[in-house]
């Protein structure tokens, strides 16, 4: 089947057969509905809908994986896009449509646990569940899930897996794909495979799929279920520390990773800024300047001789250990880091991995971009990956309400590119940072996963124009040469703007609206 000689169009014979095969209800051509699917956590920018066709045509909800089957295989007929769907919580458009299409959304009605087995030490779940839902569900029987996303509380099972993502835990037990067992996956015909184990580990058994699909954002097939390995839950023990300049965490972060048996669950930091900014948006904050977490999980025994061992190279390099309260309270706060924009602005992060060793220099190395770019920052934090590799999630305030804001964008690439200096990288790629596939692999490797995807997906029907092709409706291909020169003239353009003050205007809005309401609502008295 040659797919040029195929239409995307949705047909309304397409909806009726939809409609056919999984029932009417689930399927929504719902003009408001269809506006809702069209972006995911971060804002769009406006040029997005001239570049992309990121309207779905139709909203379809499967309650199981036999209904993701026959979705996919009327659209591979036909040639019509699907774009899987979690719960949006990401800001790169791995789940904005970029041919209108079929969006499949995963959250609404597979959801469910289907089963933990407490003997075998696994829980199988639909791809929609929450990390949340599964976390306190496995929590309740004595297990622990191994690692999750920042955004656990809406975050879908499929789609962090469908990122590669690095959370909490993940320093410990590893990130998700070392964390999965098995998988139900449906590819662009509609074929259902398995990818693994419900009950054994996936060593020594031909290609790893869990490796394969993990990472694809959803480009190389539909993952429907998940069966993930737990751990015994022990005991959960977070440790803060103040340190005066957010650097010196450098010292203790870097004897950490080395220690021979001293392995955290998690380690994290929180800036001065970014309590700061917590204060002026009305939110508890503890007294601190800048937090280093170390949450220990385990046998209480072990865990005793793991804080000891952290306490005294904490000392040794300058840091104050603080009440267990205010670890306790940060450490309940992991999944909340950008609560500040509460006060009526956007906040976007800058996500990039560089190696541990240059922890501190990088450190110092965001605050740079913030004055560099004339950003209202939010605040440096980020945890550490594993032994090797730091996450820094360095995030800014920005107003879409002005022409100007998506300007901001500028300092993701400024910092992509800072990260590539130590030999790190930005993270994600879905539809706005595709051309970096090229930046962050070798010519050979690239061409390898586009030739991958192009087999796997011969109609190119399954997440289009994400990760290995950042292709506009117009057809020109969104490479790393367009790219690079949009990056450097949006970084050009944003150091001439004036320095922002988006989290000012924003409060005063919040400010503004909160006294508008207060007076409805004497009004109403």
């Amino acid at each position: 089947m040659n797919k040029d000689n195929l239409s995307r169009e949705v047909t309304p014979e397409i909806i009726t057969k939809l409609e056919e095969a999984i029932g009417k209800e689930n399927v929504s051509t719902s003009e408001m509905e269809r506006m809702l699917y069209s972006h995911d956590l971060a804002p769009l920018p406006k040029e997005a809908g001239l570049a992309f066709n990121n309207v779905p045509d139709v909203v379809v909800r499967p309650k199981n994986t036999e209904d993701v089957s026959k979705i996919v295989k009327i659209a591979y007929k036909s040639g019509v896009a699907v774009t899987p769907r979690g719960a949006s919580t990401w800001g790169l458009g791995g789940c904005v449509p970029t041919a209108a299409g079929i969006v499949v959304d995963f959250s609404s009605k597979l959801n469910d646990i289907f089963e933990i087995d407490e003997v075998n030490m696994c829980v199988k779940v639909g791809a929609g569940c929450t990390w949340k839902k599964v976390y306190d569900a496995c929590a309740k029987k004595g297990l622990l899930v191994g690692s999750y996303p920042s955004s656990f509380p809406s975050a879908t099972v499929g789609g962090w897996i469908s990122t590669g993502g690095i959370g909490p835990g993940g320093y410990k037990f590893g990130t998700a794909r070392e964390n999965i067992l098995n998988m139900e996956v449906v590819t662009s015909d509609g074929t259902i495979i398995t990818t693994g184990y419900d009950k054994v580990a996936n060593n020594m058994s031909g290609y790893n799929l869990n490796q394969l699909f993990s990472g694809a954002e959803g480009t190389l097939g539909l993952i429907s279920t998940v069966t993930l390995r737990v751990h015994p839950l022990g005991t959960i023990k977070p440790l803060a520390y103040d340190f005066e300049n957010l650097k010196e965490m450098g010292g203790p972060i870097s004897e950490i990773v080395r220690h021979p048996s001293v392995k955290p669950l998690h380690i994290a930091w929180s800036d001065h800024l970014h309590f700061e900014h917590q204060r002026r948006a009305g939110l508890h904050a503890p007294d601190v300047k800048n937090l280093f977490l170390v949450t220990l999980q385990g046998d209480p025994e072990f865990i005793a001789l793991e804080e000891k061992a952290i306490d005294e190279i904490v000392e040794r390099c300058g840091g104050k250990k603080i009440d267990p309260e205010t670890a306790e309270h940060e450490w309940n706060e992991r999944c909340y880091e950008f609560r500040a924009r509460r006060v009526g602005v956007g906040s976007i992060p800058a996500e990039v991995v560089v190696p541990v060793t240059n922890w501190s220099d990088f450190a110092e190395e965001c605050y740079e971009g913030f004055e560099r770019m004339k950003m209202d920052a939010g605040g440096v934090i980020g945890m550490i990956a594993d032994r090797s590799t730091a996450m820094f999630m360095p995030y800014y305030f920005m107003d879409t309400e002005v022409p100007t804001g998506m300007v901001a964008f500028a300092y993701n690439y400024h910092m992509g590119e800072r990260a590539a200096k130590y030999g790190g990288r930005s993270l994600g790629l879905g539809i706005f940072f595709a051309s970096n596939l090229d930046a962050v692999h070798d010519e050979n490797s690239v061409e390898f996963m586009r030739q991958l995807k192009a087999y796997a997906d011969p109609n190119d029907i399954i997440n289009p124009g994400h990760l290995v092709c950042g292709k506009t409706r117009f057809g020109i291909t969104l490479n790393e040469q367009i790219m690079g020169i949009a990056s450097k003239v949006m970084q050009r353009v944003k150091c001439m703007l004036p320095a922002d003050a988006v989290f000012d205007a924003g409060l005063k809005r919040f400010r503004f609206d909160e006294i508008e309401e207060h007076k409805a609502e004497t009004r109403k008295i």
